[in-house]
């Protein structure tokens, strides 16, 4: 029972460092494999969200008039999409395909919608994204209070995001096996040390600015 207690006080950082060492349980070592695993997914994902705010500022100079993710609007985040995507992987432990599933979804709403993600409205989107993504993925989650404040926001603003969420998906959380992997395979290819080039135009994003051109019908 102590080694165990011991083995959960220790930091990130230090069970990454001692990863082989022998002292540390199997169930430890696939712990902490899953964990490098799920932050390597998350920064894969930020670089392409980041990339796509990017593209549209430059392509329409912030004349972006997003009417139905007007809701979603946070004036002047203070934190970034990186620190903000790892601060809600931190205290919620979802695992990697609720994160895969948080970006479908909001892929999915600007497919159906034709919304253009912009820095003002991602934070908002994340996180209506998580809890839709956490509650229909897996098995047990926290209360919406914690989820609110979480992300910095009221639990009645989260209660409305979230069911605002999914009108504009028009209901659907369901993701076919098919296209769960087309995206899965598209971020995990950034780990592809042909991929750690640096070349701008990496993600290869379809006109509308989505992440991958797909018919879900």
């Amino acid at each position: 029972m102590e080694a165990m207690k011991n083995e959960n006080s220790l930091s990130a950082k230090d069970r990454i460092d001692k990863i082989n060492d022998k002292s540390f349980t199997p169930s430890l070592r696939i712990n902490i494999i899953n964990e490098n695993l799920e932050i390597k997914i998350i920064e894969n994902i930020t670089d392409l969200l980041c990339h796509i705010c990017d593209e549209n500022i430059n392509k329409y100079n912030n004349e972006i008039n997003n009417k139905l993710t007007k809701p979603f609007l946070s004036i002047n985040p203070s934190i970034s999409i990186k620190d903000y995507l790892e601060r809600l992987y931190k205290y919620t432990k979802i695992n990697s395909s609720t994160i895969v599933l948080i970006l479908i979804y909001i892929d999915r709403l600007c497919n159906i919608n034709k919304c253009k993600l912009t820095y003002s409205i991602i934070h908002k989107l994340i996180l209506s994204s998580m809890v839709v993504a956490v509650k229909f993925n897996e098995d047990e989650y926290y209360p919406m209070k914690f989820y609110a404040k979480l992300g910095g926001i009221s639990l009645i603003e989260l209660n409305f995001l979230e069911f605002y969420f999914i009108s504009l998906i028009n209901f659907n959380l369901f993701i076919k096996k098919e296209l769960y992997d087309k995206y899965n395979d598209y971020i995990s290819s950034a780990n592809n040390e042909e991929s750690e080039s640096e070349d701008e135009n990496y993600y290869e994003i379809s006109e509308d600015n989505n992440i991958i051109e797909y018919n879900e019908k």
